[in-house]
């Protein structure tokens, strides 16, 4: 190692090597050494993600090598981290470093995982000095330039370090003892994988697949009816649907009454119907927001089959090899209102790498402000788009070029007026017999140029977008109803994940919640792992070989719904795991949430899970007076209370449930 300890120098801290290359050529340190570059009164040195690892249980007690439901739950009084083997040189050039660093910029990836990555290294080697952020959105020469004049106070990121600690020690609980327990309940020398986000996650791929499994077929009825317009002039049809009347407290979708739709030809054949409603309005839809990384990997799920860890992998490469695109690993899909000066540069710097775009580009508004440009929606990070750096896209393989030509064709379209149509809707009722047709014709394309492989062909109208023209007719207009044609069909099963609709369940999983006491606790933006962890999610499930891929088909195999059938539904409940990622997403943003609190919450449910476990008795509802409003929880000696069931077949049946809920999940019915 060169000599750097004779004058002190500002250290700053990277995630990866190339990705401290990029900063060190900015920053003019290109004296280069073991493990680090060197410039003027300041070293760029890098981890190689993470270099630290929690240590396995076994490396608090060597009793614990052996697996023992006895030994459960296992809790480190003091949480320990160990050096990986693999990275532990660079591990050590760095504790070198620290030691003689008057301060520290940590410039790791923006974002939970990046500040954990640099901050753990710091902490293990108890770094007390200055330190400061640098926060990078791009890789491209001009975003490290505006980063760098813009560091950070490293206080205002912290909170994301604590986040991330969270997130990894309550991983370390419930994975380290449950898959034990439930391995050792298996007792059948397969390896029962458990995971705080992993499980849930394959419980919905099983109940997706019990959901299909299960599914029976009905037969519904629809009716088309087909009435004269124009007085019958040049034999102008009008084609309907009958519309099923709606039932108060009833939420039918479908007639399954084979003689309630005869009785609506019968009674409507060849009677005239009047026009109750006939109007067409111009509709606007404004270009699409920005790419976030699950709507990228949605995307490229939908159109080439790929898979979410390979779409992360690409563009990753786009961000930090190709420097074409901004940091992918968002969750925004809008632009910071003070982006909107660089559109300019952005939109030549795209001629520039691709010629081919010049007629489009040309065709943009470059004065045209869209939505996505909006302060009061910007997150950690922006959506992703397209840099200024202009490397060309030759290097770019197909898979590469495929998801950077979504990006900055979504960007590109910005600068396009809204897509325009007329939407017509036409009711002719038969006294209480309601026939509905609609239409839609394109008028301005607008935007969906810019989404379309080549000009000429984007400015022709396509099938999609005109759907269905409709005949002219007035309201008031008397219709004969010359035909009407009863269509025998049939239900048709939910379908089996891929893994972009995986990717879009665990991302909305707020939404859909119906449960009265959930409704209140998540947000509608709550979901099952983050933007950065679920594609690894889904890869650990093939990895334990808990679900296979047909085609783009995800199922569960007999291991993946062997496992969910064991374990209790606080462990499976997604909508729990949830609320979980919520408190971490809280802890991130300094939102009332802190680190010992959380982990409380993993360790009490972790505890009660272990006792289930041990004494299954001890987890279901006992018939016995002893279980009483005010009493302790038997699982987790919370309060017990009274409350009132909001679903299932005992609505409004009253039921002794703990206070500690959606935690614990102890009831009992009186």
């Amino acid at each position: 190692m060169a000599n750097t300890t004779k004058t002190r120098y500002e250290l700053y801290l990277c995630e990866k090597p190339s990705q401290g290359r990029d900063i060190a050529r900015i920053l003019g340190a290109n004296r280069r050494n073991e493990g680090y570059l060197q410039g003027d009164n300041l070293v760029v040195s890098w981890c190689i993600g993470h270099l630290l690892e929690m240590i396995p249980p076994d490396g608090y007690d060597s009793k614990y090598k052996r697996w023992s439901l006895a030994d459960l739950p296992i809790l480190p009084k003091e949480w320990e981290m160990a050096p990986k083997k693999s990275t532990s040189k660079q591990l050590m050039v760095l504790k070198k470093l620290l030691k003689s660093a008057h301060s520290v910029v940590i410039a790791t990836d923006a974002d939970r995982e990046g500040e954990t990555i640099a901050r753990e290294v710091m902490d293990y080697f108890k770094y007390l000095g200055p330190s400061r952020r640098l926060w990078l959105s791009a890789l491209d020469t001009v975003s490290v330039q505006r980063a760098l004049k813009d560091i950070r106070p490293s206080k205002e990121t912290e909170p994301l370090y604590y986040s991330g600690l969270a997130r990894g020690r309550a991983d370390w609980l419930i994975g380290m003892n449950l898959t034990r327990a439930y391995t050792l309940l298996a007792n059948d020398r397969q390896v029962r994988s458990v995971g705080r986000v992993q499980t849930p996650t394959l419980a919905l791929i099983v109940k997706r697949d019990r959901e299909i499994l299960n599914f029976k077929a009905a037969t519904y009825y629809e009716i088309q009816a087909f009435f004269k317009t124009n007085n019958g002039i040049d034999g102008e049809v009008l084609e309907t649907k009958w519309q099923l009347p709606k039932v108060r407290g009833e939420d039918q979708k479908h007639c399954l009454d084979i003689h309630i739709a005869q009785a609506v030809i019968d009674r409507c054949q060849q009677q005239m119907g009047e026009v109750t409603t006939a109007t067409t309005s111009r509709k606007k839809q404004p270009p699409p927001l920005l790419y976030n990384l699950s709507g990228l990997q949605q995307e490229a799920s939908r159109r080439w089959g790929y898979g979410a860890q390979d779409v992360l992998n690409i563009a990753q490469a786009l961000y930090e090899t190709h420097k074409l695109t901004s940091y992918p690993r968002t969750d925004c899909e809008y632009l910071p209102v003070s982006q909107f000066k660089d559109a300019n540069q952005v939109l030549n710097a795209l001629l520039n790498n691709d010629a081919s775009l010049n007629e489009l580009i040309t065709l943009a508004d470059k004065k045209k402000r869209s939505r996505v440009w909006n302060d009061k929606k910007i997150t950690a990070h922006h959506g992703i788009v397209p840099t200024q750096a202009t490397p060309g896209i030759t290097r770019l393989n197909a898979k590469e070029f495929n998801l950077y030509n979504l990006i900055r064709r979504r960007y590109i379209a910005q600068f396009f007026p809204d897509f325009e149509y007329d939407q017509s809707n036409i009711v002719v009722t038969i006294e209480k017999d309601l026939f509905k047709a609609s239409g839609r014709i394109a008028r301005v394309k607008g935007w969906k140029i810019a989404l379309e492989e080549g000009v000429s062909k984007s400015l022709k109208t396509s099938v999609d977008d005109n759907k269905k023209e409709l005949p002219a007719v007035k309201k008031a207009e008397k219709l004969l109803c010359e035909q009407l044609k009863l269509l025998e069909k049939l239900t048709a099963p939910p379908k089996h994940y891929t893994e972009g609709t995986l990717i879009k369940a665990m991302e909305t999983i707020g939404t859909q919640v119906t449960d009265k006491v959930m409704k209140k606790i998540l947000r509608e933006t709550a979901g099952l792992g983050t933007q950065a962890t679920r594609a690894n999610i889904i890869q650990t499930l093939f990895q334990r070989k808990f679900i296979q891929q047909e085609k783009k088909l995800l199922k569960a195999t007999e291991l993946g719904f062997r496992l969910i059938d064991a374990v209790p539904g606080a462990l499976k409940d997604p909508l729990l795991t949830a609320q979980w990622e919520q408190q971490l997403d809280d802890i991130a943003n300094n939102k009332g949430q802190d680190l010992n609190g959380f982990l409380k919450q993993q360790i009490d449910l972790l505890k009660s899970i272990v006792v289930s476990v041990k004494n299954p008795s001890a987890h279901k509802a006992v018939s016995s007076d002893k279980f009483k409003a005010g009493g302790d929880c038997p699982l987790c000696q919370n309060k017990l209370e009274m409350r009132s069931a909001v679903r299932g077949k005992k609505v409004g049946q009253d039921y002794i449930g703990c206070n500690d809920f959606p935690n614990c999940r102890f009831y009992y019915w009186p």
